[in-house]
C-alpha cells in the first residue's frame, strides 16, 4: 500500500513538473538549440554537395585550360603554315618559270619532275592547312562548351553559397 501511495505521489510530482511553465530563459535556450540543430542539419546536407561541386569545378577548370592551350598551340602552327603559303607559291612560280625557259631537254625534264613533286608537296601542305583549320573550329567550339560548363558550375556554387547565407 505504501508503494502505491509512493508511486502516485511520484506520478503527481512528475506531472506537476511537466505542467509547470518554463521560464523565458529556458524557452530562449530551447529555441536557440532548435535553430542550431536546424543549421547543423542544413550544413550536413549542403556540405557534401559543395565539396562535389568544388571538385567538379576544379576538373572543369583543368579541361578549359587544356583545351585553351591546345587551341593556342594549333593557332600558332596555323599561323606558321599560313606564313609559308606565299613562299610556296613563289617557289612554285620560280620552278615553272625555270622549266619554261630551259633550253636543254634534260634540264627541262629534271625541272618538270621537280615541279610535279613540288606540286604534290604544295597540295599536301594545303590539305594539312585545311585539316588544321577544321580542327581549330572543333577546338574553338569545344572551348566554348567547356567554358559554359564552367560558368554553370560557378553559378551552382554561388547558389549554394547564397543558400548558406539565408537564416
Amino acid at each position: 500500500m505504501t508503494r502505491v501511495i509512493f508511486v502516485l505521489w511520484m506520478f503527481s510530482a512528475a506531472q506537476a513538473q511537466t505542467q509547470a511553465p518554463a521560464t523565458p530563459t529556458i524557452e530562449a535556450l530551447l529555441k536557440e538549440v532548435h535553430q542550431l540543430r536546424l543549421a547543423l542539419e542544413r550544413l550536413a546536407q549542403i556540405a557534401p554537395r559543395i565539396q562535389i561541386a568544388v571538385e567538379r569545378l576544379k576538373v572543369q577548370q583543368e579541361k578549359v585550360a587544356r583545351t585553351a592551350q591546345q587551341l593556342e598551340e594549333l593557332r600558332r602552327d596555323l599561323d606558321r603554315r599560313r606564313s609559308d603559303q606565299p613562299k610556296i607559291q613563289q617557289r612554285l612560280q620560280a620552278i615553272e618559270s625555270q622549266a619554261s625557259q630551259a633550253v636543254d631537254p634534260g634540264r627541262r625534264r629534271e625541272l618538270d619532275e621537280g615541279l610535279k613533286m613540288f606540286k604534290v608537296e604544295a597540295e599536301e601542305h594545303e590539305k594539312s592547312l585545311q585539316q588544321m583549320q577544321a580542327r581549330e573550329g572543333e577546338l574553338s567550339g569545344q572551348l566554348q562548351t567547356e567554358q559554359s560548363r564552367l560558368t554553370e558550375l560557378n553559378d551552382r556554387l554561388d547558389q549554394m553559397e547564397r543558400a548558406l547565407n539565408v537564416p
